[in-house]
């Protein structure tokens, strides 16, 4: 059940509403129950979400309610949100507990490092998902790519890494490649050397299957007053191959060398053995797909934002995310030289300047 600010501040008795605060997919509002809500002594404060019309999804999902795996998982992995529900006006309202705290972009205690008591709270996460059993969780969801050959060969290994770069390039940058008007051709990313990748896929090493957040960066994990770390935005998780899980946590972490090493060697011992074979040389070939993928979608996003923004006001924060994505996927695209900042940034002002021409 939807519901906006409007509709759902008077029915659950809530003194205070905050947001909407914007996310990639939805709108997200905190709702502050008083105390004579019903709900109030479990739930002092509730999440809930309006959909953003129109957004395109960049990452291939496999659970549709966000709401029904964090039941599924309560008590099995540390610190995520609970959920409930209410009757409302004939109808049945399903909202998380918005946890309070401050997400760890935005604790100054991790501004130069990640604190040890947090890495140690990663940690636990880590074998916490790697302990539950994903055959029950299988027949929750179903995956966003429905092609008969999206990823036919499993959920682990070369299966699941061919399922991923398959899903990036035919149901990311196939379909918006058309819209960006030759932009990646601009930037020197050959149209080729991408749409071949799923096919290149080397063997990698069989693990089993494990239950994957997909999406472990600084705002998805939110550090409440007493330093305790919680998991917030399971819209991404999947059923796959550990290691990419690894890998998107590096990937969008950002550690120093030193805490990067630290942090692999705390997911190999929290994730056991079997779960960890081959991690020495399958680590690199998720992360080179990482790399992958954020040339696609910063490619794509930042011609979005700046479609929204005509000003130009977004142009140089656009060109430099693109330039660091470039750079970072370089070697694995093949790409002789990348384009310096000043030129990805004219790239994108010329494709602006066509995009206005073609709209007026």
């Amino acid at each position: 059940m939807t519901w906006g600010v409007g509709a759902h501040a008077a029915p659950v008795g809530a003194d205070l509403v905050e947001g909407p605060l914007k996310g990639n997919h939805h709108f997200t509002f905190a709702v502050r129950l008083d105390r004579a809500s019903p709900l109030a002594g479990d739930f002092p404060w509730l999440k809930l979400r309006e959909p953003r019309e129109g957004v395109f999804w960049y990452d291939m999902r496999y659970f549709p309610s966000e709401d029904q795996l964090l039941e599924q998982v309560q008590g099995r992995v540390p610190r995520v949100p609970r959920v409930g529900r209410a009757a409302v006006r004939g109808d049945v309202l399903t909202f998380a507990e918005f946890i309070e705290g401050v997400t760890l972009d935005r604790w100054p205690a991790a501004a130069e490092r990640v604190p040890e008591q947090i890495q140690e709270q990663l940690e636990e996460l880590f074998a916490a998902l790697a302990a539950i059993d994903p055959g029950p969780l299988l027949a929750e969801g179903q995956s966003s790519c429905d092609c008969a050959d999206g990823g036919a060969g499993g959920r682990d290994g070369t299966g699941f890494l061919r399922q991923l770069l398959h899903f990036a390039i035919a149901h990311i940058y196939l379909p918006n490649r058309p819209r960006v008007g030759g932009l990646f051709d601009e930037l020197g990313v050959s149209h080729e050397t991408l749409v071949g990748l799923p096919a290149q896929v080397p063997d990698l090493t069989p693990r089993g299957p494990r239950l994957l957040h997909g999406d472990l960066h600084r705002k998805n994990l939110v550090v409440d007053r007493a330093g305790a770390l919680w998991t917030i935005d399971w819209e991404l998780a999947l059923i796959g191959d550990p290691v990419y899980d690894l890998a998107t946590h590096l990937h969008l972490m950002g550690y120093r060398p030193d805490q990067e090493r630290d942090m692999i060697r705390r997911w190999r011992r929290a994730v056991g053995p079997a779960a960890s074979r081959g991690l020495d040389a399958d680590l690199p070939r998720y992360r080179d797909f990482k790399r992958v993928q954020s040339v696609c979608t910063d490619v794509i996003r930042g011609a979005a934002r700046l479609a929204e923004h005509p000003d130009g006001g977004r142009l140089r924060h656009v060109a430099t995310v693109v330039y660091r994505a470039l750079v970072a996927a370089q070697e694995v695209l093949g790409m002789e030289k990348v384009p310096p900042p000043v030129a990805v940034e004219a790239v994108f002002e010329a494709w602006m300047t066509a995009h206005k021409n073609r709209d007026s």
